[in-house]
């Protein structure tokens, strides 16, 4: 007989399985309600019509507890006044406990058997044993099987490893890397599970562990070293090899003489034995560099039986019940329960990009919390996901100096995707610009041998039909890489004095020091460094090179170089920097540069605005004119030139033709045609509304309504709210009402933990 241990599931779990288990045996439908003030009623049936069931659902952990609640509850059943109670609780129950409990209830309880105990509700779940199937908590965490396991022969590195297997059973969500790792398992007879730091690879391997050993696996051995393997290795008995981190915990670290033919070899004896079974963990940087040094890990093809953890195997639905099972641990306090729980504000958290099991962890075990008032626990909680370093840090320090400073050139070139040439000119250029400061070596082998180290954990490449390109494994490792930088200023001048791509300066760097346009410039440069920025600033208008990538889906085609980009992105990263010294744009935009049809009009148009009055003084505006009016074609050529066009005569002339009137017009029409949503029509609005303040003939009332008649024919798209509850990787809908229910019963947890239970 099964004998689970229902503590093990949170509060609203425990009242879904009893009603799941009383649906089975009453035959009936069993009505269930949203947590909060319940009245005395969690679950509702009627077996006979005109009949009235009320069930009470009572989690705690002893019968005094219990009886104490349950005297609360009885005035509530007296004022309901139902034709028939029932209570379920997860404490086992002596006859007289059962007794005692029917005669506080009389009359309504009309039988004991409407008492369930903790045995009763066992003794339920091993008849409907699909209902058993559902709740994977119960036999992950079975108390039989941890019992049997710790009164086996094992050490107590093991005892205290599975004393951690219960704890992080209560907080696992089952998702698909559990029957993938399974699946790999039960191929190769061995996993080896690998990941980036904190997404929960050892978690994995815990509860692989504690499924195995519910299923007729006898021991559990928890190795210290691959010796301790073969000592435990006993021939006829069912046992699970768990090795975690068996190449270091933060970097590659093995001293273990032969360790790397002893494991080859215990693999291969696991894999002719049918009643063994080995589990590692390991995190993908230290495999790659520990195949750089042990040959035989790559000739014997250990990742065969790899299973890689990523982000993409969490769907919403396991993150939310992943923070959740994380919160319900941590019994949150209630006002901050509430405060998660204000506008669904615990989506925030959910989807946020930075999402990692060990960062919800790290943050709710500290007590990070109690430091800021309830009002503002969410912002601090996701604060703490935009700072990574915790997760990222310890891996970073663990690479070698030429891998962290190419990482860190990788970083100064953008947030997006790059190509892998590109990154390794750039790390070339500025190897060999700071020979003097850091004596830095990078050749082919070199490079080769950083990136297979990096690959899979700080960053991704794939091949296109024209080159490799590169991008990072997460968006946090960017955010850590720029948090890293910014306590560096000798390092900050190395990668602008030698960046080889002009995105390396106006990319990491600004004068405001906050995410502006696209994300640029995160790190507030120093005036100390304004000497240097200046020198890299004349040299790449000398001499252009960009890393810039057009978005042609699967090809990656780098952009051109654009004078007139550098300058406007130069100028709004350092708008402080360039109003201080007009003379960074007064120097260098000339006449040719603002009437070249290579550059956008736009641009052009753009960077006319930021030059002084007196430098546009030395122009020839009136030619500038004539040269704009021929080259305006669209609404957005038309509004960048109004500036232009009422700083002369001429412009102002051509504001009043009929020519000009006509292509405008011509414009309004051809968007308008185009138009295939409803944004694009309300920047045609937002077009017109400047438009109509400069060329008096526009009708204001005639393209107002063609404007709405073009939104009418648009079809009604799916409306998302601001409460950060959309659709958000599941590959389906999402089932808001179950996330509030489930995240609302932390109410109840609340409630329940201030009842001294």
């Amino acid at each position: 007989m099964t004998n689970y241990d229902f503590q093990i599931l949170q509060y609203n779990e425990f009242e879904c399985l009893t009603r799941d288990l009383l649906q089975k045996k009453e035959g009936v439908f069993v009505e269930s309600f949203t947590p909060g003030k319940d009245g005395g009623i969690d679950l509702r049936f009627a077996k006979i019509r005109g009949q009235n069931t009320i069930v009470q659902v009572k989690r705690y952990k002893d019968t005094s507890s219990l009886k104490r609640e349950l005297l609360k509850e009885v005035p509530k059943v007296k004022a309901l006044n139902p034709d028939r109670y029932i209570i379920s609780t997860s404490v086992g129950l002596s006859p007289e406990a059962k007794e005692s409990i029917k005669v506080m209830f009389a009359p309504y309880i009309q039988t004991t058997e409407d008492i369930l105990g903790k045995d009763d509700l066992n003794n339920l779940l091993g008849q409907y044993p699909d209902v058993e199937k559902q709740y994977y908590k119960l036999w992950l965490g079975s108390t039989t099987v941890l019992e049997d396991i710790l009164n086996k022969r094992i050490n107590n590195w093991s005892a205290i490893e599975m004393e951690k297997i219960r704890r992080d059973v209560s907080t696992y969500v089952m998702n698909d890397s559990f029957d993938d790792a399974l699946k790999i398992l039960e191929e190769n007879r061995y996993v080896v599970i690998s990941g980036i730091p904190g997404i929960g690879k050892t978690t994995l391997a815990r509860m692989l562990v504690n499924y195995l050993l519910s299923d007729g696996y006898e021991e559990f051995v928890m190795l210290e070293g691959i010796g301790d393997a073969a000592q435990k290795l006993t021939e006829g008995k069912k046992q699970i090899f768990f090795f975690d981190d068996f190449l270091g915990s933060t970097y590659f670290q093995n001293d273990e003489k032969g360790f790397d033919h002893k494991l080859v070899a215990f693999i291969d004896k696991v894999q002719h034995e049918s009643d063994k079974l080995f589990i590692l963990s390991t995190r993908e940087y230290i495999l790659a560099e520990a195949k750089q040094k042990f040959d035989v890990l790559t000739t014997q093809n250990i990742e065969l039986a790899k299973c890689i953890l990523d982000l993409s195997s969490y769907t919403e639905g396991i993150r939310a019940k992943i923070l959740y099972n994380h919160l319900a641990m941590a019994e949150l306090p209630l006002p901050y329960v509430r405060a998660l729980l204000q506008r669904k504000k615990y989506m925030r958290i959910i989807q946020h990009n930075n999402f990692n099991p060990r960062i919800i962890e790290t943050f709710l075990n500290s007590k990070l919390y109690l430091q800021v008032e309830p009002n503002d626990f969410v912002n601090q909680f996701r604060d703490f996901f935009d700072n990574p370093l915790a997760v990222w840090e310890m891996a970073f320090k663990q690479l070698k100096p030429i891998t962290q400073y190419a990482l860190i050139v990788r970083m100064s070139m953008g947030d997006g995707q790059v190509l892998l040439s590109d990154w390794y000119e750039a790390t070339k250029y500025f190897v060999k610009g700071t020979q003097t400061e850091l004596n830095l070596s990078l050749n082919e082998v070199i490079w080769n041998e950083s990136l297979k180290i990096i690959e899979g954990t700080f960053i991704l490449t794939s091949h296109d039909k024209n080159d490799y390109v590169v991008k990072y494994m997460n968006p946090s490792v960017y955010d850590f890489l720029v948090a890293w930088l910014k306590s560096y200023r000798e390092i900050q001048e190395l990668i602008i004095r030698e960046s080889y791509f002009e995105e390396q300066i106006y990319t990491p760097f600004s004068s405001e020091g906050y995410p502006s346009f696209m994300g640029y410039g995160r790190i507030e440069l120093h005036e100390s460094l304004y000497p240097t920025l200046e020198k890299a600033y004349k040299r790449h208008l000398e001499e252009q090179h960009t890393c810039s990538l057009y978005d042609y889906g699967r090809v990656a085609l780098r952009k051109n170089t654009d004078i007139v980009e550098f300058l406007l992105m130069m100028e709004r990263s350092f708008a402080r920097w360039f109003k201080n010294s007009p003379d960074l744009l007064s120097d260098v935009v000339t006449q040719e540069m603002l009437e070249n049809k290579g550059f956008m009009l736009g641009k052009r148009m753009t960077l006319l605005e930021k030059l002084t009055e007196d430098t546009k003084r030395n122009l020839d505006l009136v030619h500038l004119t004539g040269t704009v009016i021929d080259e305006s074609d669209s609404l957005d050529d038309f509004v960048s030139s109004l500036d232009l066009l009422n700083s002369t005569a001429a412009g102002k002339a051509a504001l009043t033709s009929d020519s000009f009137y006509e292509k405008v017009e011509a414009a309004l029409n051809d968007e308008l045609e185009k138009a295939e949503t409803t944004r694009e029509c309300e920047r045609i609005n937002d077009c017109l509304s400047e438009l109509l303040k400069n060329v008096p003939k526009l009708d204001e009332g005639v393209w107002e309504e063609a404007i709405s008649e073009a939104m009418s024919k648009i079809p009604e798209g799916p409306e998302f709210s601001d409460d950060f509850s959309h659709e958000f990787n599941t590959g389906g809908t999402v089932e808001k009402e179950e996330y509030e229910e489930m995240f609302t019963s932390l109410l109840e947890r609340g409630e329940e933990k201030n009842s001294d239970v």
